[in-house]
C-alpha cells in the first residue's frame, strides 16, 4: 500500500512539474489578451454575416482563454451586441477547444505534433460550424432573434445550472442589454482595465477558475497512469469505432475543461488509448456539454443546434481517424512515456510548487470576499 501511495504521488506530481512552466507561462499570456483583446471591437468584427465573420471568429476564439461555462455569457452578449449566427456558432465552437493555456499544457505533456493538431482541429470545427450555420439558418426565426425583450432573458433550467457553477448567476445571462453579464470573475466582458488588470486576470482570476477542475484532473490521471499499466487498452478499445463511440459518449453531455481535461488525456493515451480518440474526447468535452447546447438553443435555434452538434461529431470523428492513419504509433507512444525516461528538472520541480501556490492563493482571493457577499461567481 505505500509503494502505491509512492508511486501515485510520483506520477500526480510528475505531471505537475511538467505542465507547470507551459501553464504559468499561458496564465500571463491570457492576463495581456485579457486586456488587449477589447470586446467592443470584437462585436464589430463579428456583426457582418458572411464567411469572414465567421474566420474573424475562429481567429479570435481559439486564443482565448476563456472555457466550456466562460465563454457562454460571451457568446449571448455578442449575440445580442449584433453577431451572426454563424460567427456566434464558430465562436461557440472553437473557443472553449483550447485558449492559449491550454495550448501550452497540451505541448507540455502531449508533444508538438498533438498540440498542433488541436488547434488545427479547434480551427476546423469553428469554421465548418459557422459556415454550415450561417448558409442553412440565415433567415429570421422567433426563437433565434438577437433582439428579445427584456422579460426573455437567455435563462437555464436546474438541470443545466450545475454545469455553469463557475460562471456569474444564472439569471444575469441574458440576451437583454439590460441583463447583460457583468465583468466579473469567469466573467466574460473582459472589460480592460490596465496592466494590473491583466496581472489580476492571469494570475487571480483565471487560475481560480481553473484550479479545483485541474487539481482534479491532475489527481484522477495519477490514479488512472499509477492503475493503468501502459499499453493496457488495446485492440478495438484502443482505436476501433469502438474507441471513438465511447470517447464521445463519455466527453458529450459532461462539464470538461479544456485546459484540466488534459492529463486524463494523458493518462488514457499512456494506458494505450489511441491518439484519435484521445482527440475526440478533447474536442467534443469542452464544446458540447449540456449548457453549451441549451445556450445554442436558445440564442440561434433548434437547426442550429443540430448543426452545431453535427459538425463537431463528423468533424472530430474524421480528424480522429484521419489523426491515427498518418501516424506511425510508435512516435506518439514515445512522446506520451518521455516522463518515464527523463525526470523533471529542478527548475520544473520549482515551477511546480509555483503553480499549486498560485492555484491555492487565488482559491483563496476568490472566495473569501464571496463569503460576504453571497454573490460569488467561482464559488
Amino acid at each position: 500500500m505505500i509503494e502505491f501511495f509512492q508511486a501515485f504521488a510520483r506520477n500526480t506530481w510528475e505531471m505537475v512539474a511538467e505542465m507547470a512552466p507551459y501553464l504559468i507561462f499561458g496564465f500571463a499570456i491570457a492576463g495581456m489578451l485579457h486586456i488587449l483583446i477589447r470586446p467592443e471591437r470584437v462585436q464589430r468584427l463579428l456583426g457582418t454575416p458572411g464567411i469572414g465573420a465567421v474566420l474573424k471568429a475562429c481567429l479570435i476564439g481559439v486564443p482565448m482563454p476563456l472555457c466550456s461555462c466562460s465563454v457562454i455569457p460571451v457568446a449571448a452578449s455578442l449575440r445580442q451586441s449584433g453577431a451572426s449566427r454563424g460567427a456566434t456558432s464558430a465562436f461557440l465552437s472553437s473557443t472553449p477547444q483550447t485558449g492559449v493555456d491550454s495550448i501550452l499544457a497540451t505541448y507540455a505533456l502531449m508533444g508538438g505534433l498533438f498540440t498542433a493538431v488541436r488547434v488545427a482541429v479547434a480551427f476546423v470545427c469553428g469554421i465548418v460550424t459557422g459556415f454550415l450555420v450561417e448558409l442553412c439558418c440565415n433567415g429570421k426565426s422567433k426563437d433565434a432573434s438577437p433582439k428579445t425583450s427584456d422579460s426573455s432573458p437567455l435563462t437555464f433550467s436546474p438541470t443545466n445550472q450545475a454545469a455553469l457553477r463557475s460562471t456569474a448567476p444564472l439569471n444575469s445571462i441574458s440576451l437583454s442589454p439590460k441583463t447583460a453579464p457583468k465583468a466579473d470573475c469567469c466573467a466574460t466582458t473582459l472589460q480592460p482595465r490596465g496592466w494590473g488588470e491583466a496581472l489580476r486576470y492571469g494570475f487571480i482570476q483565471l487560475p481560480a477558475d481553473l484550479a479545483l477542475a485541474l487539481l482534479f484532473g491532475l489527481t484522477l490521471a495519477g490514479l488512472i497512469t499509477t492503475l493503468l499499466p501502459p499499453d493496457l487498452i488495446s485492440g478495438s478499445f484502443s482505436s476501433g469505432p469502438l474507441a471513438f463511440f465511447l470517447a464521445t459518449v463519455i466527453s458529450l453531455p459532461l462539464y470538461v475543461c479544456a485546459t484540466a481535461s488534459i492529463p486524463m488525456a494523458y493518462a488514457l493515451m499512456a494506458a494505450g488509448l489511441s491518439p484519435g480518440a484521445v482527440l475526440i474526447f478533447l474536442i467534443t468535452g469542452p464544446a458540447t456539454n449540456t449548457a453549451t447546447i441549451v445556450t445554442v438553443w436558445k440564442m440561434l435555434g433548434r437547426k442550429a443546434t443540430l448543426i452545431y452538434l453535427g459538425s463537431l461529431l463528423v468533424v472530430s470523428w474524421l480528424s480522429g481517424w484521419l489523426f491515427n492513419a498518418s501516424l506511425d504509433q510508435q512516435p506518439m507512444v514515445t512522446t506520451a512515456h518521455q516522463h518515464e525516461v527523463h525526470a523533471p528538472a529542478l527548475w520544473q520541480h520549482t515551477s511546480g510548487f509555483l503553480l499549486i501556490l498560485i492555484l491555492l492563493c487565488s482559491l483563496y482571493i476568490t472566495r473569501k470576499p464571496k463569503k460576504a457577499d453571497s454573490g460569488g461567481c467561482c464559488g
